[in-house]
């Protein structure tokens, strides 16, 4: 009888544990996608600010501008998580150098708002 309870006790822990191990498993293959979307995005932004190297001021506001809009915060990760922070403050750091490469190249000074410059830049491509 004592054999029984433990075997079945035994049993009953064992099935908790392999029902954790499967629980961890699966939130560290969420994880995993979502650190695969962090670092997609992180390249985009840093793509784009490569791309202004040679670019005209139209076109490097067209870089800000998918900067910007590129699955804002919200979308791919949950907002506020420590991947969406991450993204949030390379997008951040990506938007205030283009904003500055824009300075050199038009001689203007349009605020560190990126909406001035893509409102100012659009209307002129037009």
């Amino acid at each position: 009888m004592i054999i029984r309870k433990t075997t079945a006790i035994l049993s009953g822990l064992l099935t908790l544990v392999l029902v954790l191990l499967i629980a961890i498993y699966i939130q560290y293959a969420i994880l995993v996608v979502h650190t695969g979307f962090a670092i997609d995005q992180i390249n985009i932004f840093y793509s784009m600010l490569e791309k202004t190297e040679e670019a005209e001021p139209t076109d490097t506001v067209g870089y800000l501008e998918y900067t910007v809009r590129y699955y804002p915060s919200g979308t791919k990760h949950v907002t506020g998580t420590p991947l969406d922070t991450t993204v949030e403050q390379v997008r951040s750091n990506v938007i205030a150098q283009i904003i500055d490469k824009l300075r050199a190249k038009t001689g203007k000074d349009l605020g560190d708002d990126p909406e001035a410059w893509i409102v100012a830049y659009k209307e002129r491509s037009i």
